[in-house]
């Protein structure tokens, strides 16, 4: 269950960035957390790339047009410090551990063992 500093993506488009080099390289956003005041995409690879695993996530920050152009278009720049990366992951892990969301495929728990749980404990 996402919190309000996390927001989880559940779409399958794709966000296309490029290196250093003018590459193209292909992503599915997964969540989106508000970490002190500025906001940070974590990137899954939508293809191979090189130097990051298929089931890792890369973390970018979010940030508007600051040449005063076009105020829709987002920037994504790359996060190098460390701490901020792992601060910024342990949100996202602390907002997807809480349990069901109410969809029964979100918490890879039956629904109705669920609801059985938590009317037991109300009692």
């Amino acid at each position: 269950m996402a919190n309000d500093k996390v927001q989880i993506i559940d779409d399958e488009d794709v966000i296309t960035l490029f290196d250093e080099d003018d590459n193209p390289m292909d992503f599915y956003e997964v969540a989106v957390v508000d970490y002190e005041g500025e906001l940070y995409a974590l990137l899954q690879p939508a293809e191979e790339i090189e130097g990051i695993a298929d089931d890792e996530v890369v973390i970018f920050r979010i940030a508007e047009d600051e040449e005063g152009g076009d105020e829709d278009e987002q920037f994504f720049y790359p996060v190098e410090d460390e701490a901020v990366q792992e601060a910024v992951f342990e949100e996202y892990l602390r907002a997807t551990a809480d349990g069901c969301d109410g969809d029964c495929d979100g918490c890879g728990e039956p629904c109705d063992e669920k609801n059985v749980k938590e009317t037991d404990e109300e009692k």
